[in-house]
């Protein structure tokens, strides 16, 4: 059905109805598009590192082995240049909205979320020990990340600051998440994870982080060694996540300098035609081969990861875990969720993390998780 109702509106009423029946709300929009979806229902448990078969919105952490959020379609919305269609499995939630009033209700927190709690001096030692136990052999990269807390100075719009990073950002995957005791996250994230959509899967390597000069066109841009490098590892841990299976027919196009809001980075596509290599099943296969990633964890994984744990002062949440629509449209699409923040009742959380290689510089891994963090401070009203 076509509703009348703003976009604003629309989100509003339908974060309303969800908060008044202790239920799950996501709203995203897509890279390069003016389409804005929101999912409301259900929460189930989603098996670690699978994809479900019916259509909602994944929420999953960083840690492979915890249960993710599968948020089930009850209640869909739909918003494109001012048209509001809705869509809904739920009778009960559909009269729902026509009963509402808009009264920017609270919105779900995890109060005891332990953050990564690393100062600088702590995280400058973090990742001179990163470098000696890459020299050591123990691995070839690893991703050091960290939180640090703001206070809100006001009570936290969230469609305002939805709408700002939408706009804001065009090329990255925006999104807000608010599940029943799991809290409340928003962020706006340039890494696609997997792309399953017209027989035909695809991801991407991303890495290497510049602060984005807008005088400077793209072509002229010169990366490092150590950023080349890095982004090369991501791309090689990919491939070999292919020869695991072995499969050999993939397209891959880069890298190549790509704009992901304030900052820059470099990035390689892969494609590959599931009809073609008869793989049907190639988004879940992929899925639990990739994550996490080495963009956000290290190669290899399991040193990087076991390092990760011993040193990492916390918990990175749903940090570098990743989040997406599954089986809308039939069509499937999972981002890393990095450039995130999580919302508390009156600070929140912000996350980052840096790449680091052999070559990297203790100081300019503290500025590149700086860069990042701004990425949100930069737009978000506080």
């Amino acid at each position: 059905m076509t509703a009348q109702y703003t976009e604003k509106q629309a989100f509003e009423i339908g974060f309303q109805v969800a908060m008044f029946n202790n239920i799950a709300f996501a709203a995203w929009r897509m890279p390069l598009s003016n389409q804005r979806n929101i999912c409301i229902g259900k929460t189930i448990v989603a098996k670690e590192n699978t994809l479900p078969t019916t259509k909602g919105f994944l929420f999953h952490p960083y840690d492979e082995q915890a249960s993710g959020q599968f948020i089930q379609s009850e209640l869909s919305i739909l918003t494109n240049n001012g048209s509001v269609k809705i869509d809904a499995s739920n009778n009960e939630l559909l009269n729902g909205l026509e009963s509402f009033q808009i009264n920017n209700p609270t919105y779900y927190t995890n109060d005891s979320a332990f953050a990564l709690d690393i100062d600088k001096n702590e995280f400058l030692k973090y990742v001179t020990q990163s470098v000696e136990a890459i020299k050591d052999h123990t691995f070839q990269k690893v991703v050091p990340a960290r939180s640090k807390q703001v206070n809100l100075t006001m009570p936290f719009d969230l469609f305002s600051n939805f709408d700002a990073l939408c706009k804001a950002y065009p090329n990255a995957f925006v999104s807000v998440v608010s599940i029943p005791n799991v809290g409340t996250w928003i962020g706006a994230t340039p890494e696609v994870l997997i792309g399953v959509a017209e027989n035909h899967f695809q991801t991407v390597s991303l890495a290497g982080t510049q602060k984005h000069d807008p005088t400077q066109p793209l072509s002229e841009v010169a990366w490092t060694q150590k950023e080349i490098e890095e982004q090369a590892m991501v791309s090689r841990y990919i491939i070999n996540c292919f020869k695991k299976i072995r499969l050999r027919e993939f397209e891959e196009a880069g890298p190549k300098t790509v704009i992901a809001g304030n900052l820059i980075h470099l990035k390689t596509n892969f494609k590959v035609d599931m009809k073609v290599t008869d793989t049907p099943q190639l988004g879940s296969t992929m899925l639990d081969l990739l994550h996490p990633t080495s963009a956000v964890c290290g190669m290899p994984k399991v040193n990087a990861s076991d390092f990760i744990k011993q040193h990492e002062n916390g918990n990175r949440e749903f940090y570098s875990g990743y989040l997406g629509p599954v089986n809308y449209q039939e069509e499937t699409h999972l981002f890393v969720n990095l450039r995130c923040m999580q919302l508390l009742e009156n600070t929140v959380i912000l996350y980052a993390g840096a790449g680091v290689t052999e070559d990297s510089n203790p100081e300019k891994e503290w500025l590149e998780t700086e860069l990042k963090m701004n990425t949100l401070l930069n737009i978000i009203k506080l």
